[in-house]
């Protein structure tokens, strides 16, 4: 007898990890198949090790909001914090931290372990079992039944990898592949494109010249990304990366091998490669004016050998690149460790998800992470957590929830992707954001913490935390006003640090979040008076039933496009390429209609 389950998740990535951790926090009695090919594999940091940045640690501050894993296990491994940006204002600041990934891997694991409810199973998914359109189970050698399936492929979904002319079959070095769940995919209907993505050289710390080498240091004080971090935070010992540069030597190596690079041969099939993360072959052709680029090399672990090369991601020959390394300063004798590469893997268009991860064709079918078309371990994780609440509401009877975009990053990120068609691999800036100043780092626990304990996301400590900061967040703001502070916090030449030096007595981070709210007052109350203007027409749903072609006056071109993408609002219909405002009108009055 096939045996039944709960919710299933597919791959040990950030989106599963995720995934099957708030599928497990809303259903504690249920049961969590979570499935992988290499259980010692769940958490690996596959390309850079570092969570954050700048829009992706806003993400990695909602999902601890939500009651997620990725700030617990990054504050428990940390190697190095830094707020990047911290010369513009609050809006846009973005926290990072270099992690040691081996750690980081064993903490993530660690908290999966103290899930009674979430079962490890070692197995490669050969098919999905599918049953008048609502998935059933999987097919793993036998088969396994869930009310929820979770996929989260990675890079693994017909993974190739490139050096040079070299070709590996691989979604990451001595790993293999998923390429049974892209023919079954094609088979149920689902149109699929395909990316690229890369990762640099690794290089022996023993082998550069290390203490010559211009230092980047984290910040003197640690900022934590969980609202619970660990009480002896930063555990684990604080390290600094080193600067290097590329070199007009090094790039005219590089335009004199381009016919060796898989990229610019034709070798890869996939439509494009990061815009904002790209290969060192395209950095040298897109910025020919360019003499050097910043090489930033950061340890991999507190103690180990392994230096990541950040800001040369490549797929040039091995041969190639055992020539240009040793053109950067403080690495003409390095050693390297691990060949760059570049992979290429399928992806399931977005336009074919709802802003909750459900596929639109298949029920109980949720899609996360780099499966979408997304770039990045933080978007990755984000997806996941949407998922695997919505998997877990699914199976309780619940109606799936959306995040919208002026509540959390993860709802723009949702919203892009479903009325967008990725032509490369989308990636969170601020810069997305039309509602940033509300979207700040430092207040995703007002946003969304009393939202995640509502659906049972959010646990007691967490919630407690909250509460115990929400009064003194209250006690401060009455203090600025008790003190007539509030005109004094308004002028920008005052500094923070005066008028925390004033109010000593409370948490200096707490302290410059209320000021901030002070400062951007006005701009706040203006972003609040136009998202409650729009609200009435943002989320107004568009009946599934409603045929765009049945709507008089409508032009063709919009008819094909809500075809298309199916948007399930008007809002998300409104931001679709080839829709026109009088196309909204049109489609809102066949909405009253309809209703």
């Amino acid at each position: 007898m096939a045996r039944q389950v709960d919710v299933i998740v597919i791959g040990g990535g950030h989106a599963g990890a995720e995934a099957a951790w708030a599928a497990s926090s809303l259903l504690p009695d249920g049961a969590i198949a979570f499935v992988t090919m290499d259980a010692q594999k769940i958490g690996v940091m596959s390309c850079n090790p570092a969570i954050g940045g700048l829009g992706k640690g806003q993400i990695v501050r909602e999902i601890d909001a939500l009651g997620g894993l990725m700030a617990r296990a990054i504050d428990a491994t940390g190697i190095m914090f830094k707020m990047l940006n911290t010369s513009k204002g609050p809006a846009v600041w973005g926290p990072r931290a270099q992690a040691d990934k081996d750690a980081y891997r064993d903490e993530v694991q660690r908290l999966i372990s103290t899930r009674t409810n979430i079962e490890i199973i070692e197995a490669t998914v050969d098919d999905l079992l599918v049953e008048d359109g609502r998935v059933v189970g999987v097919m793993l050698e036998e088969e396994l039944l869930a009310k929820a399936v979770v996929l989260t492929t990675g890079t693994f979904m017909r993974g190739l990898m490139h050096t040079g002319d070299e070709q590996e079959k691989g979604g990451r070095v001595g790993e293999g592949t998923a390429d049974t769940i892209s023919d079954t995919l094609l088979a149920l209907g689902f149109e699929l494109g395909r990316l690229k993505t890369g990762t640099p050289p690794r290089l022996s710390k023993k082998s550069i010249d290390w203490d010559n080498l211009k230092s980047q240091l984290g910040d003197a004080i640690p900022v934590p990304f969980s609202d619970i971090p660990p009480e002896n935070f930063p555990p684990l010992q604080q390290v600094d990366c080193r600067i290097t540069a590329t070199t007009p030597e090094m790039h005219q190596l590089i335009k004199d091998n381009l016919d060796r690079a898989p990229m610019y041969t034709g070798a890869i099939d996939a439509e494009s490669g990061p815009r904002y993360c790209p290969s060192i072959e395209d950095k040298v052709v897109r910025f020919a004016e360019r003499d050097a680029h910043h090489v930033f090399l950061e340890p991999e672990t507190v103690d180990g050998d392994s230096i990541y090369c950040n800001g040369i991601s490549t797929s040039l020959p091995a041969d190639i690149q055992e020539k240009i390394i040793p053109m950067m300063e403080g690495c003409k004798d390095a050693v390297i460790l691990q060949m760059g590469y570049a992979v290429e893997y399928d992806i399931v268009r977005p336009h074919q998800i709802n802003a909750t991860c459900e596929t639109k064709s298949i029920a109980g079918l949720f899609l996360a992470g780099q499966i979408n078309g997304t770039s990045g371990y933080e978007e990755a994780a984000g997806q996941g957590l949407l998922a695997g609440l919505n998997a877990a509401r699914l199976v309780m009877g619940e109606d799936a929830t959306a995040l919208g975009r002026d509540q959390a990053y993860i709802g723009v990120m949702m919203d892009d992707l479903v009325t967008t068609v990725p032509r490369e691999p989308y990636r969170m800036f601020t810069s997305r954001a039309e509602h940033r100043l509300l979207l700040r780092a430092d207040n995703s626990d007002e946003r969304l913490t009393p939202l995640g304990r509502e659906l049972g996301l959010v646990c007691n400590k967490r919630w407690s935390a909250w509460e115990k900061r929400k009064q003194e967040l209250y006690t401060i703001k009455m203090e600025i006003e008790n003190r007539k502070l509030s005109q004094l916090a308004k002028r920008s030449d005052t500094t923070i640090k005066e008028l925390q030096a004033k109010l000593s007595e409370f948490d200096p981070r707490l302290v410059y979040r209320v000021v901030s709210d002070i400062r951007y007052e006005g701009y706040i109350v203006r972003q609040q008076a136009e998202i409650k203007r729009q609200a009435k027409s943002e989320g107004r749903k568009i009946p599934t039933a409603l045929e765009p072609a049945s709507i008089s006056g409508l032009r063709n071109e919009a008819i094909d496009v809500l075809n298309e993408f199916k948007p399930a609002t008007l809002g998300q219909a409104s931001r679709l390429a080839g829709i026109t405002p009088a196309d909204i009108t049109l489609i809102s009055i066949a909405i009253g209609r309809h209703g």
